[in-house]
């Protein structure tokens, strides 16, 4: 079975090796499935936005280890109306157990942004353009057998959702997940490319302080991720950095800079054999941010994650997303 990891952003499973092995038809959604700790981690470590989310309420501490800027500047996003144009690269590899291999993705989404009451933001997410979508090595799809490969571009491009978010960018899980965007209708088949949608999105968790520029914030924080006895202890240390504000433009940007470390191991029991699976995570981000429109302007993300699996051996993955926003008309 597999070990569920629930961060506060994210939740997935770490398949057995064995079941890593097995890549017949991977996509985004299947490689996020099979290669989920690191996507975990995103969460783990505050920078899921673009990925999967999942809030969990009291499911974290987040304990300042350095005091927020007295009157510093604040990020947050406007509860209200808006549109927004997101042009967006992923790159998502793999390496080790369950092989090499590399997905990447140029494509343009829309952000239906409205006011979901209480302050918090729905935004509505579709794709409305494909550039490129490249995929080698363990994450080239192959045709079931007597079957053409699907239109991968048609499915990205036929991807909707929706989620609710607070006004620093954290999903609230369960009222997105009654939003009607979000319902399964019994006729119709997954797409394979349906876990792209979760790229599209704000960065989340903008920083709870206020900032001073030049002046670090560090913040700790510890979750449990799991249930039962397949729970396990993520910890977390995050820098938030104002870099700068440029007012230039006629706008006031905010270059925030984010890096963060985690890690969380459990030992697993499977067939009477038990097995450790640790995995540690580093990330660094940039978000330029609008501070007079309050909407972000870029976001770039790059995320390195390494998992262990006792015996079984270790794998790498890597995501790298840069991302741009525009008022979309």
């Amino acid at each position: 079975m597999p070990v569920q990891l629930r961060g506060p952003a994210v939740t997935v499973s770490v398949r057995p090796m064995s079941r890593l092995r097995r890549l017949s038809r991977p996509s985004l959604a299947l490689a996020s499935r099979r290669f989920a700790p690191g996507l975990a981690l995103l969460g783990a470590l505050g920078l899921g936005s673009l990925v999967a989310c999942e809030k969990t309420p009291d499911a974290d501490t987040n304990t300042p280890s350095t005091p927020g800027a007295a009157g510093g500047t604040v990020m947050r996003y406007k509860v209200a109306p808006s549109r927004l144009k997101e042009t967006i690269k992923v790159s998502f590899g793999i390496s080790g157990g369950g092989g090499t291999g590399e997905i990447k993705v140029d494509a343009t989404g829309l952000l239906d942004i409205s006011d979901a009451g209480n302050g918090k933001l729905k935004i509505g997410r579709s794709v409305v353009e494909v550039r490129e979508l490249e995929m080698t090595g363990a994450l080239k799809p192959k045709p079931k057998e007597g079957e053409p490969l699907p239109d991968f571009k048609a499915e990205l491009l036929a991807g909707k959702g929706a989620s609710i978010i607070d006004a620093l960018g954290n999903e609230d899980k369960s009222a997105s997940a009654a939003l009607p965007e979000n319902a399964k209708k019994k006729d119709d088949a997954k797409s394979e490319f349906s876990g792209f949608m979760d790229f599209l999105g704000l960065p989340s968790d903008l920083p709870a302080e206020g900032l001073a520029e030049g002046t670090p914030w560090k913040t700790k924080k510890e979750e449990p991720a799991g249930k039962g006895p397949m729970a396990v202890d993520m910890e977390s240390d995050l820098t938030y950095t104002l870099v700068k504000i440029d007012a230039s433009s006629g706008k006031r940007l905010a270059e925030l800079k984010i890096e963060a470390e985690a890690s969380g191991a459990t030992e697993m029991s499977q067939g009477g054999q038990s097995m450790m699976i640790s995995v540690d995570a580093t990330t660094e981000s940039t978000i330029v941010f609008n501070l007079d429109d309050q909407i972000p302007v870029s976001y770039h993300l790059a995320i390195t994650q390494v998992g262990t699996y006792g015996q079984r051996g270790s794998g790498e993955l890597r995501i790298s997303i840069d991302a741009t926003y525009e008022p979309a008309t």
